[in-house]
């Protein structure tokens, strides 16, 4: 008995004799001394509205509570009153609108051609936004930016050719990210082409973006131009580049249902 009991501790006593330690510096390092210092965002948008600024506002206004600088530049004067405190704000120009507009009614349902005069326009001032955007970038010592995807080219611009992280925000789907399983009604298609014809599902995938790009290709070449007379490095490409995409719109699965009658 007295022999197996010896047997049993031998191994724990060589261990104990050869004084084995944890060695801890594999694991990974932790900096505790983390400094969360406050940075300056920069949210852009040249359309401008609350359809289109109210949804990067709020989420500007989560980053004022935390401490970070936040400036909007954007076409004519938005008033956020006590909505959105502490928020300065540069204007990019006159207000952009398409109210007294015939070709462009966004009292109905309109498709990728009522969007041929908003690419005209914002092409015709995109130098001028340019040097507005990166003006308030340097003057206001930019880190990162919030930009509309919509028509706001300067600001995905200047954000990449300054080497700055920059957030697109859009509710086209298909503009920043596009999937070949999803659809937009603005491009001619419904939502989802899962209950749709092989035809229609041919359409939707091949003809209709090769139709779309015949369209638009005029005003991607005259936009392409300018920025070779600019030296602007062309970083957009097809889709915009950005480092993170944000998308504030549904993604075809809800229930259908009706909207409150003050709904805006």
């Amino acid at each position: 008995m007295i022999n197996k009991n010896l047997i049993f501790l031998l191994p724990i006593l060589v261990l104990l004799l050869n004084q084995v330690h944890v060695n801890a510096v594999d694991y990974v390092p932790r900096n505790i001394d983390i400094e969360h210092l406050s940075k300056n965002i920069l949210v852009g948008s040249y359309i401008g509205g609350r359809s289109h600024l109210k949804p990067m506002l709020d989420v500007a206004t989560i980053l004022i509570e935390r401490g970070h600088n936040v400036t909007l530049l954007t076409s004519g004067k938005y008033e956020p009153s006590s909505e959105y405190p502490g928020l300065k704000q540069i204007t990019l120009g006159p207000i952009v609108t398409f109210k007294n507009n015939k070709r462009m009614n966004i009292h109905k349902d309109i498709d990728y051609r009522g969007l041929l005069q908003l690419m005209e326009l914002t092409t015709a001032v995109y130098k001028i936004n340019y040097e507005k955007f990166k003006h308030a970038a340097k003057e206001n010592n930019i880190d990162l930016f919030i930009c509309d995807a919509l028509a706001n080219e300067p600001c995905i611009d200047v954000a990449n050719n300054l080497n700055k992280p920059v957030v697109g925000f859009t509710t086209y789907m298909q503009i920043m990210d596009p999937k070949p399983y999803k659809s937009d009604p603005l491009m001619g298609c419904n939502i989802s082409l899962e209950n749709e014809s092989l035809f229609e599902r041919f359409r939707c995938t091949l003809i209709q973006p090769l139709q779309i790009a015949y369209v638009f290709g005029p005003f991607a070449r005259r936009l392409s131009d300018i920025r070779d007379q600019m030296n602007i490095k062309s970083v957009s490409g097809k889709e915009p580049k950005v480092s993170l995409a944000l998308i504030d719109t549904f993604f075809g699965f809800e229930v259908i249902y009706i909207l409150i009658k003050n709904y805006n």
